[in-house]
């Protein structure tokens, strides 16, 4: 009987050191040494907000653009990415030249405004160039932001055609709102008058250096709105409209899947484009030297193939 209860007291407890230890909470194995996180996956982005592995790998993004490194940006899905190839670039001592399989795939080209002076046109074709985007006006840094016309933006559009060089134009931006853009394209609506262009219209808005300007605390929602309307104003006329700007405002500053059937003229000077997403034009170099043209001048590339960046797609 006596042994009966040791026996039955021994089980109970190691019923209870049985049931103490369930209760105990197991240690973590990697408690000591965490999984590592990717380095790249801390970066901080441009516009100060931090990037997750998660936001990595979908919202957001890391590139390597030639004038701002190795950035995060968003990402936006129904925007058209690029698929330029560095390999089909060429270049002599003036042009850059794309070509696909084997053939031309660009067209060569400059913009000019009146500081460009007065040019002749027929030399500028001779020296080689396609298409030229003409300054039809701009407007003003100051708190009342007046707008202008460039002095030679008609004789430079008739000049052009005339020589066989397809002309587009731009007009450079300081709207603070979409009001303003829009009177923006009806501005030039009416410089161009009865002259019909061959290329787009851009919209030409850039953060301005080293100066006080009356856009400086426009926002990318702001902005993004001021380029709609610009753009659905030019449109209504009849003609392509785009954007310009430098890598900096276009990953920044815009919603681009607001613009997603802009086209995009994109500023960067290189020896390839880094810009991830596709651009119909790229603005290369500001210190092109054509014959007929006084001074240094921007240098250009339409690109002319479907699919490798055109808006003709």
């Amino acid at each position: 009987m006596e042994m009966k209860k040791l026996t039955c007291v021994f089980i109970a407890l190691l019923t209870l050191l049985s049931a103490a230890a369930g209760c105990v909470k197991r240690k973590d194995p990697t408690a000591d040494n965490p999984p590592k996180v990717p380095q790249s996956a801390l970066a901080t982005a441009d516009s100060g907000t931090p990037a997750t592995a998660d936001e990595a790998t979908g919202r957001k993004i890391q590139v390597s653009d030639s004038s701002l490194g190795d950035v995060w940006i968003t990402e936006w899905a129904n925007v058209p990415k690029s698929d330029l190839t560095g390999d089909n670039f060429t270049s002599d001592d003036t042009f850059k030249y794309y070509n696909v399989n084997g053939s031309s795939a660009s067209m060569e080209g400059i913009d000019v405004s009146d500081f460009s002076g007065e040019i002749d046109w027929q030399k500028v074709k001779d020296a080689g160039v396609d298409f030229a985007m003409i300054r039809l006006g701009g407007r003003f840094y100051g708190e009342e932001g007046k707008m202008f016309v460039d002095e030679n933006a008609v004789a430079n559009f008739r000049g052009a055609q005339a020589a066989g060089i397809k002309a587009g134009g731009y007009f450079y931006s300081k709207a603070v709102n979409a009001e303003e853009a829009r009177a923006e394209a009806q501005f030039l609506k009416a410089v161009l008058d009865d002259i019909v262009p061959d290329l787009p219209i851009a919209f030409d808005w850039e953060i301005v250096e080293d100066e006080e300007a009356r856009n400086d605390t426009v926002d990318g929602a702001a902005l993004t709105a001021c380029a709609r309307a610009f753009c659905d104003e030019v449109k209504s006329y009849g003609f392509e409209p785009m954007i310009y700007a430098p890598t900096r405002e276009l990953y920044f500053k815009y919603d681009l899947s607001q613009l997603a059937d802009v086209a995009v003229w994109v500023k960067e000077y290189n020896d390839t484009p880094t810009f991830y997403y596709r651009s119909a034009m790229w603005q290369y170099s500001d210190s092109g030297v054509i014959d007929g043209i006084e001074g240094t001048v921007d240098l250009d590339i339409y690109f002319t193939d479907p699919g490798k960046g055109s808006a003709s797609e």
